[in-house]
């Protein structure tokens, strides 16, 4: 049932979550068995230090960008896969299904704010938000969630793409590619110190005039070709100092930062992307340990071009990964 009076949000619900069953002790027991649900209209528990899963039901913002669309099923698809997930979490840790937010018609700024509305409410009751797809026009939402839960103005955002996503609005509206342009103008024009550190860029992908902006805006940029064993000393380091500066840090993980034959199922895909070997995994578990890390999403996962779930497997991977993480 959708929560009364609002058509943008959505609760969890079991019925997503279904899959094997080895049976029924903690070690044999898969991520549909262990997942638990909340209501983000009822009354929230405290779940702090808990992982909470938030659907984004969008891709509005990619069909303003003339990308492929489908990234509003990316949700549905990374569930799916992430319910048969072997449970390998200590009994103290929680994974808890907060539902969806849901873009009504063509209506995407409505569902930025209710999505926006609702990471700060996870944040608030001490857990920490996984947001589950949509296209990119997510990471605007997401990082206006953070900054109503912080009272900080130094907030930093590590996105792992191919594109910068710092394109201007047109006609005062938003697409999947402006989200960073919205949030260091805006940031500018209030005073707050929004540090942008972008991973995986790739010249052939972006215009001169986006890097012209960027160097002008003082983005941090690690391009695609620069990701290698021999330089991940300097990307390690480049990334710890980056999260010196702020209080705050958002990940945002738009899947086309990957080549296409590993993440095929994206919006637009990034065919010399990034591989993910054992320097990509280093740099992750560097991002994914940071101390002030308070929220991620995957972005652009589009299930109707994904073949045998790659791109959904590569998502739930990293989503494993980082829930999995030592404390």
């Amino acid at each position: 049932m959708e929560s009364l009076g609002n058509v943008f949000y959505k609760p969890g619900e079991p019925q997503n979550w279904t899959g094997r069953n080895d049976g029924d002790t903690p070690e044999l027991k898969r991520w549909h068995q262990i997942i638990e649900f909340i209501d983000l209209d009822d009354h929230l528990p405290d779940l702090n230090s808990q992982y909470v899963l938030l659907g984004f039901c969008c891709d509005e913002g990619v069909k303003r960008n003339q990308g492929r669309i489908g990234a509003k099923d990316a949700p549905e698809a990374l569930r799916k896969v992430l319910a048969n997930l072997p449970n390998h979490l200590p009994n103290s840790r929680k994974i808890v299904d907060a539902g969806d937010v849901i873009c009504i018609s063509d209506d995407m700024e409505s569902a930025q704010n209710e999505l926006s509305k609702r990471v700060a409410q996870i944040l608030e009751i001490g857990a920490f938000p996984i947001v589950l797809g949509g296209g990119h026009e997510v990471t605007y939402a997401h990082f206006n969630g953070l900054k109503r839960y912080s009272m900080s103005k130094k907030i930093g955002v590590i996105n792992l793409d191919a594109h910068l996503d710092i394109r201007t609005t047109i006609d005062n509206q938003g697409n999947s590619g402006t989200g960073f342009y919205q949030i260091i103008e805006e940031g500018i024009k209030e005073g707050n110190s929004v540090k942008y550190l972008a991973i995986g860029i790739q010249d052939i992908s972006n215009t001169k005039a986006l890097f012209d902006f960027a160097q002008e805006r003082g983005v941090e940029i690690i391009k695609a070709d620069q990701i290698s064993a021999e330089n991940l000393q300097n990307i390690k380091t480049q990334i710890l100092e980056f999260s010196k500066k702020v209080d705050h840090i958002y990940v945002t993980v738009d899947m086309d930062f990957f080549a296409s034959a590993f993440a095929p199922g994206v919006s637009a895909p990034a065919f010399n992307g990034v591989i993910p070997d054992a320097t990509f995994q280093t740099i992750y578990q560097t991002i994914i340990s940071l101390p002030n890390l308070d929220s991620i999403d995957f972005a652009e996962l589009n299930p109707i071009f994904d073949i045998d779930n790659r791109t959904t497997k590569l998502a739930c991977d990293l989503i494993f990964k980082l829930v999995n993480k030592p404390l």
